[in-house]
């Protein structure tokens, strides 16, 4: 029994710097908010498809790239493998929920 308890602390202690490099409330709702409207236009019959589709990206690119600043630099400069990740993200969702590949990301 003593042994479980020390894997769970240690468990819970190595979880939680992972936790506290999330991306800030707002930014992750302004990404999300962003991205709804630009989905729906494009499946205007797949509402319900396209919050989830985007709570995929968002929390994909989330968990890749905790730094929200960093994303957005990077994004806009047009790194390439920022690019790629961020196409690879897009596609995996996209097939999930709507059974293709996504636009090229731009």
């Amino acid at each position: 029994m003593m042994t479980f308890k020390r894997y769970a602390l240690a468990a819970i202690l190595f979880c939680t710097p992972a936790l506290a490099q999330q991306w800030a409330p707002a930014e992750y709702s302004a990404e999300y908010e962003a991205c709804v409207p630009a989905c729906d236009k494009n499946n205007p019959t797949s509402h319900s498809s396209c919050e989830n589709y985007c709570h995929c990206v968002m929390d994909s690119l989330q968990s890749q790239f905790p730094n929200h600043a960093q994303i957005n630099n990077d994004f806009q400069q047009k790194v390439p493998a920022t690019m790629t990740a961020v196409q690879n993200i897009a596609n995996t969702c996209n097939r999930k929920f709507f059974g293709g590949d996504a636009r090229k990301v731009e």
